[in-house]
């Protein structure tokens, strides 16, 4: 049992003691058991074979061949040795500094560091990892000190083609963004001759999500996610834990409390109904929005084969729009007003916001042989004037 800490973010509060999270008791693993129904079980061991993204992106399926997905490659590397020659760390402000250049370089968007919370770390395995021989339910011992949490953009045109195959590749392109970038981080700081383990899509030990903020990359939002000032919800992550000698960066306000409390947008575009409108609950000891997890999921059956990931959260979201100056303007004025103030500027943001970008954004595109509205109809969601196909419009109904 961990203990609460103090200078929590703003975002969520840690109240009590928190218990370590069991992997197998994560969404993924509970859907291939059949907690969640046997309908969404055979979905997820069939989904793969409709589409050759879903096979490269996925790691094989009913009908892909494992050695055509990286993920599933990469799930099997061992972790390299630890060069017995270490450098030598005089400066941590530096070695920060330098490793969150490194990281760039490699291909991350943006980067931040902070002590790795043991709360964050799974308690036993949900799977096999051929690459350190650890067996199905072995229990997880992660001893280093600091995680570096690394953020990689999702294409904002793509998806805004949600739901459809156009925003699964996307979504999946971005999972497979955050494989090489932390792998090569984590073998940089070996040979340094430090401990360094890399957590990327497919194989990891830890919650990102928490890291992240505590890292200083965004704040926690009503939808559950990380939002980041400049990439909204589009950020997928990754993380490398370590010893090597750094400083920590902080957590940030970028104002998402006062925003969340006021747009409530997510909410209202979810189609599954899983985020709340409410106030945030204490669960494990933190007191945050809550997220129904088991409904987000089973929304999945909805798609009828035509998509697999549900991103309407993250592309209703007011922070998730293309980095440009008004933008910038927006995110820099709610930050920099005092947290009593702030109201006045968020709800005559909020009302540009529905006024301009629609309050289910959305967008029909063409790319490749894909194309999200065939069947153009317009939509009944209130304030809505995107048009969807008429399957697409069925399945924006469906609780």
């Amino acid at each position: 049992m961990l203990t609460a800490k103090q200078n929590s973010p703003r975002t969520y509060r840690l109240v009590g003691p928190q218990q370590q999270v069991d992997e197998r008791e994560t969404p993924h693993p509970r859907v291939d058991r059949g907690d969640l129904g046997q309908k969404l079980k055979n979905w997820r061991k069939s989904r793969f074979g409709e589409d050759p993204f879903k096979r490269v992106f996925g790691g094989g399926g009913a009908e892909g061949n494992p050695y055509n997905s990286l993920q599933a490659i990469m799930k099997d590397v061992p972790d390299g040795p630890v060069n017995p020659k270490q450098t030598p760390v005089t400066d941590s402000a530096n070695m920060a500094r330098k490793i969150k250049e490194i990281a760039r370089f490699f291909g991350a968007d943006v980067a931040g560091i902070t002590h790795l919370d043991q709360a964050y770390v799974y308690s036993h395995r949900a799977k096999a990892d051929p690459g350190t021989g650890a067996k199905f339910g072995d229990p997880i011992d992660l001893p280093h000190k600091y995680a570096i949490c690394l953020g990689f953009e999702s294409d904002y045109e793509k998806f805004l083609t949600n739901n459809s195959r156009i925003s699964d590749a996307e979504y999946g392109l971005g999972n497979l963004h955050t494989i090489q970038p932390a792998f090569l981080v984590a073998a940089y700081i070996r040979e340094m001759g430090y401990p360094a383990r890399a957590h990327y899509y497919g194989r990891g030990e830890v919650n990102p999500i928490p890291l992240a903020v505590n890292a200083g990359l965004g704040e926690l939002g009503r939808h559950g996610m990380l939002i980041h000032e400049d990439y909204g919800s589009r950020l997928h992550l990754a993380v490398v834990t370590t010893d090597l000698p750094m400083d920590v960066d902080q957590p940030v306000d970028i104002g998402v409390e006062e925003v969340c409390k006021y747009c409530k947008k997510c909410a209202r575009t979810c189609p599954s109904h899983s985020i709340s409108f409410g106030g945030k609950e204490v669960h494990n000891g933190v007191e945050r929005y809550r997220i129904n997890v088991d409904s987000c999921y089973k929304y999945r059956l909805a798609s009828r084969g035509q998509w697999s990931n549900c991103v309407m959260c993250v592309t209703s979201c007011c922070y998730n729009k293309p980095k440009a100056w008004w933008h910038t303007l927006a995110v820099r004025s709610i930050k920099w007003t005092p947290i009593p103030l702030r109201v006045l500027i968020i709800k005559p943001l909020l009302w540009i916001d529905d006024l301009f970008w629609g309050k289910r954004p959305w967008k029909h595109m063409k790319w490749l042989d894909y194309d999200n509205a065939p069947e153009p109809v317009y939509c009944t969601i209130p304030g809505c004037t995107a048009k969807h196909a008429n399957l697409q419009h069925k399945k924006l109904h469906m609780a």
